[in-house]
């Protein structure tokens, strides 16, 4: 079995590689989607991100709650399985004497595409009835709206790859094979609609009228979305047949599993883990109201907010959560399969090793987060209008940023606590905590009425209401992980004691905010922009001086691993 710190290189090494890959993708993206926002206006970019949400919310409760589940799955022995020691091959054939470990994942990978047939009829169905009729009129939305649930399907189908390379930690495979499909989907999108602008490919007699390019730019989105799914899906049947097939590893069917029992003469046989069911059903309540929250932002601005204002929305969410999809993101995936696997044997080493790098990640969010506070809204405006056309000139995009900045913060610190949380509790914990996101929910409802309808806050309104609920949140699960760590520290070593560096940090940062704020302002010209840098520069500079003694310790810390395991 690798050691706790091998599978802590790992899951670095791991986060580093969807680093890159997300890295890779949202620039092509970045790039492309740069391009096309000066062909389309605030409407089509609402009615895509309508179309991005109900696929969003059908993937999301269709396979989340089995990705969560599968990582605590155990071979009769009682062990947890564990990844292999050094390169992919390897993995695999240290896992070739534990196939039912792999069979029994695969089986409850069938899950997603028994849950998303029915969830995705009756959400598309019931959306595309409710739609403005004025979409419904667009030339091809019906293929449109038929291809995006052609796509859920699709995407459903390459569940049991994912399921296991994420298991095994062949974060590469995973990189590659999204990257590759992510830069398939963009290519399409943009071709389809620059192609069509420019009059280079005609679509039977449809001329470049606005109602015309708006429906091709419906069906581009829709056409683009099929490509990534069937480009992923054949990615990782490929990579089946090549790695997996050969080794009889596992059945991509449904397979009855075949358990030796004490009895020589008898073997007991199972589809699903009754353990891992019944975790599972837990898990998938707690995602709902989960989910509610996370993507209630959108339902919100579906219901009370205007088409246009939509389309802001969108474009905020893309553009200023770029370093939380960027850098957050892989972050918690790899934190949670570390812990996930670390945990499950919880002696005072692994509690130890776990406590550490939590606090350390947690260290570099809040050094992160402040340089976002102090320098995002007064930046923000000034770059994004570099970003954007005339078309969204009189809307109010680039004073809306200015807020969304502050709500950046709280949105990845909660990401991270939220990963431990689901890593390390119970069956029991999870569903107290989903009556807990009841109550969130309520609460973050109860305030997007007040700030939106009352106070007519609009946009600003709901990115409080978000600000609030993540506080919520945050404060739930920092009150979870002090209780779980209290068999290993005492109330005077506590999580909290080990920022002291962060204050004298906070301070510094807090005057030079002050500084900026009274000499500069919202920067307006490239010479503003320079200054602000070089103030981040130095505030970076502090944070490495006082930090020194940690990242040599963490560097220290890979070298020895890496020593041993040569």
């Amino acid at each position: 079995m690798p050691s706790s710190e091998s599978i802590l290189r790992k899951s670095t090494a791991g986060a580093t590689f969807l680093m890159l890959a997300q890295l890779f993708t949202k620039a092509v993206t970045f790039l492309l989607n740069s391009v096309l926002v000066r062909f389309l206006s605030p409407r089509i970019f609402g009615i895509t991100a309508f179309l991005e949400f109900i696929l969003g919310t059908v993937l999301f409760f269709s396979r989340e709650a089995i990705r969560l589940s599968t990582l605590r799955i155990r071979d009769e022995d009682g062990e947890a399985s564990e990844p292999g020691e050094k390169e992919e091959a390897a993995s695999l054939e240290h896992m070739h004497g534990n196939q039912r470990t792999l069979q029994t994942m695969v089986n409850f990978a069938h899950f997603p595409l028994w849950i998303g047939v029915p969830l995705s009829l009756v959400l598309t169905t019931w959306q595309y009835t409710n739609i403005n009729a004025y979409f419904i009129t667009l030339p091809f939305f019906q293929w449109s709206i038929f291809l995006i649930w052609l796509s859920m399907l699709v995407e459903l189908l390459s569940e049991p790859f994912y399921i296991v390379n994420q298991f095994l930690l062949n974060y590469s495979v995973r990189s590659r094979f999204e990257s590759i499909a992510v830069t398939a989907s963009c290519l399409v999108n943009f071709c389809v609609i620059y192609l069509f602008q420019n009059r280079i490919v005609t679509i039977g007699d449809l001329d470049t009228t606005d109602t015309n390019k708006e429906g091709v730019a419906i069906l581009a989105f829709a056409l683009a979305k099929l490509t990534h799914a069937l480009a992923l899906l054949a990615c990782y049947y490929w990579d089946y047949l090549r790695n997996y097939r050969p080794r009889a590893l596992f059945n991509i069917r449904l397979t009855r599993i075949a358990v030796p029992s004490d009895s020589s003469s008898y073997k007991r046989h199972y589809y699903f883990q009754a353990d891992i069911l019944e975790h599972f059903k837990k898990v998938y309540f707690q995602l709902c109201f989960k989910h509610l929250l996370t993507e209630g932002d959108k339902l919100i601005i579906n219901s009370m907010c205007t088409v246009e204002e939509q389309g802001i929305y969108s474009l905020l969410s893309n553009y200023g959560s770029l370093v939380t999809r960027l850098l957050f993101a892989p972050i918690e995936e790899s934190l949670r399969l570390f812990l996930a696997r670390l945990l499950t044997t919880q002696n005072s080493k692994n509690l130890k090793l776990s406590m550490d790098v939590l606090v350390n990640l947690t260290k570099f969010y809040l050094y992160l987060s402040l340089m976002i506070i102090i320098f995002g809204p007064v930046n923000s405006s000034f770059l994004l209008q570099f970003l954007i056309g005339s078309k969204w000139s009189t809307t109010s995009v680039l004073d809306t940023i200015r807020v969304y900045c502050f709500y950046l913060p709280f949105l990845s610190m909660n990401g991270i606590f939220e990963a431990f949380f689901q890593s390390v509790a119970t069956g029991d914990q999870i569903l107290k905590h989903s009556y807990f996101m009841m109550a969130f929910s309520g609460i973050f409802l109860v305030n997007c009425w007040v700030l939106i309808e009352k106070l007519d806050l609009s946009i600003n309104g709901l990115i409080l209401s978000n600000i609030i609920n993540m506080i919520l949140r945050i404060a739930y699960c920092v009150l979870f992980i002090k209780n779980f760590y209290r068999k290993l520290y005492t109330s005077e070593s506590s999580f909290f004691v080990n920022f002291h560096n962060f204050k004298i940090v906070l301070l510094a940062g807090m005057s030079v905010c002050l500084l900026n704020w009274m000499t500069i302002g919202y920067v307006r010209n490239f010479q503003q922009l320079f200054i602000n840098i070089s103030y981040a520069a130095g505030l970076l500079v502090l944070i490495l001086v006082k930090e020194r003694a940690q990242i040599q310790a963490v560097i220290g810390r890979g070298k020895l691993t890496d020593t041993k395991e040569t």
